[in-house]
């Protein structure tokens, strides 16, 4: 009898034994008759102590629920804890309504902790400097850095503005709480209470997390947009962003980045020529590593190794252009650049500045109308100018750049006359005698016709 039980409960092992590796293969996530769904992660998700963020987020503000359960996060098992969990004392610890600490700045350290290598490129692309290139957080003075928003525009403009792109420095106040004034900003610069750099939310929104929304054009279009900077008008009106526009939504948004090729679209967006793979380049999210002009500069510098990184550009370029129509294409754009920097810009900045060396308008900045007519000539005319000749938009060349410059130089040099005038006295009165002679000129006129009627009348 002790032998029949003994041999029982041996074949229940045996079998038992049998039947880990079967259920271990089936949960396997990717394995052949998987059967992982959302569902199934947000349990997972449960289990891992999410219970409450899970149920309570399914009723308030239930789009965060609602997103993330689609996301691909969920079906990777990566709940609320993995991003927002922190405790006391961390940096960004806000106390939450059950007396567990949470942070609302979920920064690129955090994700870093999966994504090392995306992380490690942004932070060599200019976009993780951009909160500095408005103000300066170390000297404590913005006022003397984005002089027009900070204080000519007032405090409001920059923050609800410029540093909603840009970023700012995520403060928290003594009583634990995020400082309103700088918080909420998903900035693409922006400085975390951990230190580092950057918002990955900018272009990946939570909770979605959305490949196919980061890759669409109109996703850069957030920040890259109007008089100063139109990246996303000038695509639009290229024969690129003509092609998007008409084919866009049966294109492949979702394959695998270093798989995401010309199978998958017909032409390029701002992910494609900026991040992909594309002519044997390595994925990257410095969007900074194939820029051969700082085109945003006064005046217009190559990059640092700006050859390399044109050869890169350029290999994107050559997947369906052939090599002399892009080398000649770059011929066109680098002269468009010349001409803006040797005709427009260094002339007038040598005019502007020597008024200021001769004292003829202050030293400081945005308090005389020469100051706003000076900077909208590179900041905004220039600009569209050289940026819609390295993106095909011939109307931003033309008529929102060339011509925008050739008529704000004119009036530059005209006003500069002026200011000259008032100063030496020539101007002044050579205008009020041409004003008198004028005046004079007309009573004479009425005098004599006066005159004439009354010699009719007799």
């Amino acid at each position: 009898m002790i032998e029949r039980k003994i041999g029982f409960m041996a074949l229940i092992l045996f079998l038992a034994a049998l039947a880990v590796p079967v259920i271990a293969l089936a949960q396997e996530p990717g394995a052949a008759g998987s059967t992982v769904s959302s569902k199934v992660q947000i349990a997972q998700a449960a289990e891992q102590g999410e219970t409450d963020c899970l149920q309570c987020h399914e009723t308030r503000i239930s789009a965060i629920y609602r997103e993330w359960k689609e996301s691909r996060h969920a079906d990777a098992g990566v709940g609320c804890d993995s991003c927002h969990r922190v405790q006391q004392g961390d940096p960004g610890a806000v106390k939450h309504f059950d007396g567990s600490y949470i942070t609302p700045v979920v920064s690129p350290k955090v994700c870093a902790r999966c994504h090392e290598k995306e992380v490690t490129e942004f932070n060599q692309s200019l976009h993780v400097q951009a909160a500095t290139f408005v103000k300066d957080f170390t000297a404590g003075k913005p006022e003397e850095d984005d002089v027009l928003g900070y204080k000519v525009e007032g405090l409001t403009a920059p923050i609800r503005g410029c540093e909603q792109c840009h970023g700012t420095k995520v403060e928290m106040s003594k009583d634990g709480k995020l400082k309103p004034l700088t918080w909420p900003n998903i900035g693409v610069g922006r400085i975390n209470p951990d230190g580092s750099k950057g918002s990955c939310s900018v272009c990946h929104t939570r909770h979605a997390f959305s490949v196919e929304e980061a890759r669409r054009p109109e996703n850069c279009g957030t920040c890259h947009l109007g008089p100063d900077h139109p990246q996303e008008e000038i695509y639009f009106e290229s024969k690129h962003g003509k092609i998007y526009q008409a084919e866009g939504d049966t294109w492949n948004w979702d394959a695998p980045a270093e798989e995401w090729d010309l199978d998958d679209f017909r032409a390029p967006t701002c992910a494609t020529c900026h991040m992909s793979g594309l002519g044997d380049n390595e994925v990257t999210h410095n969007v900074s590593d194939r820029l051969s002009w700082e085109l945003e500069r006064p005046l217009t510098e190559k990059t640092k190794n700006w050859q390399e990184k044109r050869q890169k550009m350029q290999a994107v370029c050559k997947e369906c252009h052939s090599t002399s129509w892009v080398e000649n294409f770059y011929v066109q754009a680098d002269e468009a650049v010349k001409l803006y920097n040797e005709r427009y810009y260094n002339p007038s900045v040598e005019l502007y500045e020597s008024l200021k060396a001769q004292n003829l308008i202050s030293k400081d900045k945005f308090d005389e109308p020469i100051d706003f007519l000076f900077f909208e000539l590179w900041h905004h005319e220039g600009r569209r100018a050289r940026m819609g000749a390295f993106m095909n938009g011939p109307d931003y060349v033309q008529w929102h750049g060339f011509y925008d410059l050739a008529k704000t130089k004119m009036e530059l040099k005209n006003m500069a006359e002026e200011i000259k005038g008032m100063h030496t006295g020539t101007t002044t009165v050579s205008k009020v005698t041409a004003n008198i002679s004028w005046v004079a000129l007309a009573v004479a006129v009425l005098a004599l016709l006066a005159g004439g009627v009354a010699l009719l009348r007799k």
